[in-house]
């Protein structure tokens, strides 16, 4: 027989008649074969194995294939598995992306809305200044606001204001209407021609934003001495026509305009898109929204 003695060098052992393998020593090497020995006396084993098998009659039995294959079960257990981390992780891209668009739509919406609110506080500020040298006599005619005669404020409703200034400082007087048409905001502009005496055509209104669902004004007119001089007290102090006495109106007259002193201005925007982990706490739809409010101090208003 074969065995490693003590220098790690390999003898060959012998017991009874010729070189006969011993079972007892072969089984305490493949003990420590178990454990982790060199390749070499997981060999010999197998020799001794199919010398004991072949004398008992059983014939030589095939060695043991190290590197068995895969069962159709086993395949077919890989392949299910795969595809279920698949799906989660589509899923999980598939709801990421549509969450990253969603936010950049919404940012993009609340940038336009407040450039336009932006835009429209200014604007109005303007109101009633004129430009020195001209003469405007006569309001755009045709228009729902026309009556005939320039005004500063020539329509002051809870959806739409109108007035005249030179808003861009070209030195050329100018009409300007904010409403809301469907879902837009639209901004009108006409300029006044100098040598014709007359309003140039608008060329349409523009939107301004998309996705407006509310746009409200609200006005406080003067109304002491000096200002509407309506002899009531306006604001409910119990004083009549003191001085910087204001009446709030959601619609004022052609005389309450005249004498305009604070606009409110409301700028609602709503999302494109539904977010479908998202509730309004109002209306309970799936829908975000903007709203943005400001309150104007026409500074041309009483000079």
């Amino acid at each position: 027989m074969v065995a490693r003695n003590d220098r790690g060098d390999y003898d060959t052992v012998s017991q009874g008649r010729g070189s006969v393998f011993n079972l007892e020593i072969m089984r305490t090497y493949y003990k420590k074969l178990q454990k982790g020995f060199a390749p070499l006396e997981k060999k010999l084993y197998h020799l001794w194995w199919s010398v004991k098998s072949s004398k008992s009659g059983q014939g030589l039995k095939p060695r043991a294939n190290l590197l068995t294959g895969f069962t159709l079960i086993e395949l077919m257990i890989a392949v299910a598995i795969g595809s279920i981390v698949l799906t989660a992780a589509y899923q999980m891209f598939i709801g990421q992306r549509q969450t990253y668009s969603l936010q950049n739509e919404i940012a993009q919406m609340q940038q336009d809305v407040r450039a336009s609110e932006h835009m429209m506080v200014r604007e109005i500020r303007m109101a009633g200044y004129e430009v020195s040298g001209i003469y405007v006599g006569v309001d755009v005619p045709g228009k729902p606001f026309s009556d005939g005669v320039k005004d500063a404020f020539e329509e002051a409703t809870p959806q739409s204001i109108t007035f005249t200034s030179d808003v861009d400082g070209d030195g050329e007087m100018e009409t300007i209407r904010y409403c809301l048409k469907k879902d837009s905001l639209a901004r009108e502009r006409w300029r006044w021609d100098a040598l014709g005496g007359k309003w140039k055509k608008s060329g349409g209104a523009r939107s301004m934003s998309e996705n407006i669902e509310g746009l409200h004004f609200c006005y406080w007119i003067l109304a002491d001495d000096e200002g509407l001089n309506n002899n009531q007290d306006d604001d409910g102090d119990s004083y009549v026509d003191e001085e910087g006495e204001l009446l709030f109106a959601n619609q004022p007259s052609k005389e309450e305009r005249e004498n305009i002193r604070i606009v409110r201005l409301t700028l609602t925007a709503k999302s494109t898109r539904p977010d479908p982990h998202y509730i309004h706490p109002v209306h309970g739809d799936h829908f975000r929204r903007i709203t943005l409010s400001s309150i104007i101090k026409p500074r041309n208003m009483g000079l």
